[in-house]
């Protein structure tokens, strides 16, 4: 008992470093960054709108006079910050400091993940990567929605070896409930459905065929429970039909055309891609338009498809141009330098600790697929869309995850001591208080 509390009081130590750091940074760089015509200000100010009860409306058009509805971005994020609004913390700052505060519930789900698969000492060495790393916190200042993506990522990091402990209809419902959230803060995060629940449901050992039927099933209907709301609405007020976002036209087409197939631009995006001729019609037709335009640039160039993907990819980890990169997140991204550079430095010697974590998994027959699940999504959307460091954010909790399970088993090696279980579950005499891969 007085392990599990010292664990306790550790862990809530560094979520209150992780609120503070996040809170200082916010209000010494970014009080008074002007909000611009940026992703920043729809996130401000549809939160506010919504505060007001106009609803889903478009920002942009808005202050023109034009109620037209949006689809832009998924809801919750604009939805959490909604929250703050009507308790009266409706300015960028409160806004800026309610991000750092969801942003930081992220040590949480981390130190008990690597506390469950590498002891409580590993649990807290995570939780603490966390709370100082810089690729978790800088968009926090900028009102972005990775803030709350990054606790969601770890929380379905956290689900998922649960459910790999001890898997049942239950355990498939909180995951993909979690999952489900996340979707609707990042679209991208759909695809964890494919590449992390249905793999971890209809493993060998996941039970019997009936087992994993009727776990696929109570996970779908969670799912389509807590997604029907907003697809349904798109589907209702747009002309085109919109499930989880409108925002893929946009983002293709500005991923897609000469300047960033090759040359200074190469696997980045640039606002020379848009003609500056729309359609006539509403956010989704216009998305549709992009859509179009950009399906056709990338077919006529599918020869240049494989440079293309991996420089974008190379730009997300830092392995392609990275320098040049963290300017672009300087000057368009309007990130503090020092962050940044700091964030490039940081992010290089946490994956080389990832690396060796997914050896110490490997070696000790733990589950590595949950973190694996998160890279490879990153990597994919990457490849389809642009290098862009924030879309790199569920996978940077998961090198947190790993390269705190690498230090765990350094700290192991320097000064031994007995794994204290977390949770219940399977586990290993050979380890006590540590699971081994189902």
């Amino acid at each position: 008992m007085f392990r599990r509390n010292r664990f306790a009081w550790c862990v809530a130590a560094a979520f209150a470093l992780a609120a503070v750091l996040r809170w200082a940074m916010a209000v010494r760089y970014y009080r008074d960054l002007p909000l611009g015509v940026t992703d920043n200000f729809y996130y401000h100010s549809q939160a506010n709108l919504l505060a007001e009860g106009r609803g889903f409306i478009n920002p942009f058009t808005f202050i023109a006079g034009l109620v037209e509805p949006t689809a832009a971005h998924p809801p919750l994020y604009s939805l959490y910050l909604a929250a703050w609004s009507l308790l009266g913390a409706d300015t960028p700052l409160w806004h800026r400091l309610a991000s750092g505060l969801v942003s930081a519930a992220a040590v949480v789900p981390v130190a008990l993940t690597v506390a469950r698969l590498a002891g409580t000492r590993a649990g807290v060495t995570a939780g603490l990567l966390v709370a100082v790393h810089p690729a978790l916190w800088m968009n926090d200042g900028l009102i972005l929605s990775e803030s709350l993506y990054i606790p969601l990522a770890a929380g379905i990091i956290w689900q998922a070896h649960r459910f790999l402990a001890r898997p049942g209809p239950g355990r498939a419902i909180g995951l993909s409930a979690v999952l489900a959230a996340a979707t609707l803060i990042r679209s991208e995060s759909f695809l964890l459905f494919f590449v992390l629940l249905a793999p971890l449901v209809w493993r060998r050992r996941a039970g019997t065929v009936r087992d994993r039927l009727r776990m696929t099933g109570v996970a779908a209907v969670t799912a389509a429970a807590i997604l029907a709301p907003w697809v349904g609405r798109n589907l209702t007020v747009f002309e085109k039909p919109t499930l989880l976002s409108s925002g893929m036209g946009f983002v293709l087409e500005l991923a897609n055309c000469d300047d960033t197939y090759s040359g200074s631009l190469l696997g980045y995006w640039s606002a020379a891609c848009d003609p500056g001729h729309w359609v006539q019609g509403d956010e989704s037709t216009i998305g549709a338009d992009k859509l179009d335009r950009a399906r056709r640039y990338i077919g006529d160039h599918l020869s240049q498809q494989p440079q293309v993907a991996a420089a974008r990819v190379g730009r997300l980890f830092g392995l392609f141009r990275p320098f040049q990169t963290a300017d672009f997140d300087v000057f368009l991204e309007r990130r503090i330098q020092s962050h940044v550079r700091a964030g490039l430095w940081s992010h290089w010697a946490l994956s080389l600790l990832a690396a060796g974590g997914a050896v110490v998994l490997w070696r000790r027959r733990l589950p590595l697929w949950p973190s694996a699940a998160f890279i490879g999504t990153a990597a994919l959307t990457a490849a389809a869309t642009f290098g862009i460091t924030r879309y790199r954010s569920g996978a940077d909790v998961a090198i947190a995850v790993l390269a705190g399970i690498a230090l765990g088993a350094l700290l192991d090696r320097w000064r031994p001591t007995p794994a204290a279980p977390i949770h219940s579950g399977r586990g290993d005499p050979a380890n006590p208080g540590r699971e081994v891969a189902p």
